[in-house]
């Protein structure tokens, strides 16, 4: 009976696998993350060797696996505790797992144009219209996520979920992870939308979704295709006469005037 117990109890503690992920991951020894979490400079080694850690060091390593964001944080909290060499070289590490997806590096471009005063679901609805866009101008695609029909009308729900959750603040977006044209499109899209407030914004995006056609993805969440984005805002395109992405602002433009004189 003891023993099935303590296989229950030892079922969710990390694993040496999985902590030998992490060092490899943010490329960190076993010492400097000892230090970083504040605990015995051994601790992390005697782990990889085969001691059970307590179920509060594992849920702590646990996190650090599964929430790049929080390691970032604890490794700046920190950082006096490694050797600059060593802090630059994690710190360039989890930046690339953060923006290892481009949806990512375009919202923390965003918010490090607005110095974080920026909302998470204010950034949704720009991400909605940089991928809207990308598509229509520049025929290809920002970023690989669908955008979702939800509940809550926030169509990157991942990405929201963790910036509520982590909180908006500044993160460095290295030249690697976006590249020049793809800042300026960003960057045209954030200049033509952010005169207005996000219920200007959610009565756009609202009437644009009576418009198109929703579809399902293979786990059959309601989505907008990138295929249906893209032809509905290559009609945009027309209708508004944007040639460039100097122009995109005279989609919002009219469109709020458009919205105001039905709603009359």
């Amino acid at each position: 009976m003891n023993s099935i117990r303590i296989e229950m109890d030892n079922e969710a503690i990390i694993t040496a696998e999985e902590i030998r992920l992490i060092l490899e991951r943010y490329r960190i020894g076993k010492k400097p993350l000892a230090k970083l979490l504040g605990w015995g400079e051994t601790t992390i080694i005697r782990y990889m060797e085969g001691d059970i850690p307590t179920n509060e060091y594992s849920n702590k390593l646990k996190t650090i696996l599964n929430d790049p964001e929080f390691y970032y944080d604890l490794l700046n909290k920190r950082k006096e505790c490694l050797t600059n060499v060593a802090y630059k070289k994690s710190k360039k590490a989890v930046l690339s797992k953060i923006m290892a997806s481009k949806i990512y590096a375009a919202a923390y471009y965003i918010v490090n144009k607005s110095s974080a005063e920026i909302c998470a679901s204010y950034i949704q609805y720009l991400l909605y219209y940089i991928q809207a866009f990308s598509l229509a101008i520049k025929d290809k695609e920002m970023f690989q996520e669908e955008c979702g029909i939800s509940s809550n009308q926030m169509p990157y729900h991942k990405l929201y979920e963790a910036m509520k959750k982590n909180g908006i603040r500044t993160l460095e977006v290295n030249e690697e992870f976006l590249t020049e044209e793809e800042k300026e499109l960003i960057d045209a899209v954030y200049d033509s939308f952010t005169w207005y407030g996000p219920k200007a914004l959610r009565a756009i995006s609202a009437f644009e979704k009576s418009m198109i056609k929703i579809s399902r993805d293979k786990y059959n969440n309601k989505i907008i295709s990138k295929d249906t984005l893209k032809t509905y805002f290559k009609e945009i395109l027309t209708q508004y006469h944007i040639t460039s992405l100097k122009e995109i602002g005279n989609y919002p433009d009219k469109r709020v005037q458009d919205i105001r004189e039905l709603n009359i």
